[in-house]
């Protein structure tokens, strides 16, 4: 029976420090399009502008539909850096910062507004390129309008799990993985505060 590799103890560190958020209750699902929803795509390192096409699933959404997101992050950890190479916005009505997208750690993006409601089981979101040796492309935080309302009408805003998307091996040892599990930590944390502050999340006003 051969060992596992670092890199996947690596992703399966990242899942068990997801897992173990007990905030983890949200549906909507955003993940990298070769491995499907709940996966995590592996891409042996060192990379220079290897793509990735991250895709979404409305139907995921509570209610079963999806009324748009907001201020989603995509962000690069280790020496991992998001490249403009390859580069598309390819959810509809899409907004993305920083704008024109050149290199860096991080990426934000707000699309649709589709007051029909989008049902279909999967969706393109985001392409874009990745460069470095190691490091995670992560799922930081963001927010989602859901199909909860009656009869399937507009619901809730709902808040995005934070979930690691693509890893690049080989991280070095503990530090690699306290540096992913850090940011999702950091992430959950936000996303509390956020729903303590946001009068959506009390439940003061309703999409």
């Amino acid at each position: 029976m051969t060992r596992p590799s670092r890199a996947l103890l690596a992703v399966l560190a990242c899942m068990i420090c997801i897992a173990a958020d007990p905030s983890r209750a949200n549906t909507l699902r955003i993940y990298e399009s070769s491995v499907g929803q709940g996966q995590v795509r592996l891409i042996p390192g060192p990379v220079t502008n290897a793509l990735i096409d991250l895709d979404y699933a409305p139907a995921s959404a509570e209610g079963g539909k999806l009324y748009g997101v907001s201020e989603v992050e995509i962000e690069a950890t280790g020496n991992l850096v998001l490249s403009p190479t390859g580069f598309a916005c390819q959810a509809i009505s899409c907004l993305y910062t920083p704008q024109p997208f050149v290199a860096g750690k991080r990426i934000r993006v707000t699309a649709g507004n589709d007051l029909a409601g989008e049902t279909v089981a999967a969706a393109n979101f985001l392409r874009i390129g990745v460069t470095g040796s190691t490091g995670h492309i992560v799922l930081v935080r963001g927010e989602y309008l859901d199909g909860t309302g009656a009869a399937g009408s507009v619901g809730a805003t709902r808040t995005l799990d934070a979930a690691p998307l693509v890893t690049v091996p080989e991280l070095e040892g503990a530090a690699g993985l306290a540096a992913g599990c850090g940011l999702l930590a950091l992430a959950s944390l936000r996303k509390r505060l956020r729903a303590f502050a946001h009068p959506l999340a009390r439940g003061a006003t309703r999409a």
